[in-house]
């Protein structure tokens, strides 16, 4: 079904050279260290309350109730959406229901994750770029946006985990085209050049793919962007 749908993509794309799809990049075990090492870092930065009622909840090994499936394998290692301090809406109306950060590095003393982030950054040429984290609530959703072209560069990386979700692409600036990929847990994606610049790109809370309903459920996305010179920024 994946295997269908990327490629009726990449033969609709003007240039199918600038969507780069790894569907099954990350397995269940390295999905799980990614995943809770970036929660342990969001959890970080709420405030005290928060991280006391997810401890009292952990104790009582509270998670979510909803039930591990093919589409969401890592649901255990969430909690309930209300055991997060959840926004309601970015400023600039973009992204739903969500917790954000900037993350500068990632620790060092986690078993397993040297190798993954490893893996990971052989995607990409080595360069300086800028990692963020973002996790969406069950009810999160990201509207059609084209990522700030003054503070990042030609390409966009995106780590899948959680629940399944669909990425929608639009085309602006005259072309009509729309395209839509499901992200499973542990995909990757990369968006540069032409469909980086020309095409608006949107995370749905749910939808319909290949004729299956998609319906959604937490999920935490590890977005890397190269960086712009700092002689273009500046000017």
């Amino acid at each position: 079904m994946l295997k269908r749908g990327l490629a009726a993509l990449q033969r609709a794309m003007p240039d199918p050279h600038d969507f780069i799809f790894l569907p099954r990049f990350f397995s269940l075990a390295e999905q799980r260290v990614l995943l809770t090492t970036a929660l342990e870092k969001l959890d970080a930065m709420e405030n005290i309350q928060s991280r006391r009622r997810r401890r009292k909840a952990l104790l009582g090994t509270e998670r979510s109730m909803l039930p591990i499936s093919a589409s969401n394998p890592l649901q255990d290692v969430f909690f309930p959406d209300e055991y997060y301090d959840f926004e309601k809406g970015h400023f600039d109306g973009v992204t739903k229901h969500f917790r954000e950060m900037h993350l500068t590095s990632w620790p060092s003393d986690i078993p397993g994750l040297p190798s993954i982030l490893t893996r990971l950054h052989s995607l990409f040429p080595p360069q300086d770029v800028q990692t963020h984290l973002l996790h969406l609530a069950t009810n999160g959703e990201i509207h059609p946006h084209i990522d700030n072209v003054g503070a990042s560069g030609s390409w966009i990386l995106g780590v899948s985990l959680g629940a399944e979700r669909l990425l929608h692409l639009e085309g602006q600036n005259g072309n009509s085209d729309c395209f839509q990929v499901l992200l499973p847990s542990g995909s990757v994606y990369i968006q540069r050049d032409g469909l980086r610049f020309d095409y608006k790109h949107s995370i749905l809370m749910k939808g319909t793919y290949d004729g299956r309903e998609i319906l959604g459920g937490q999920r935490l996305s590890i977005m890397i962007r190269d960086r712009l010179p700092s002689s273009v920024t500046a000017a």
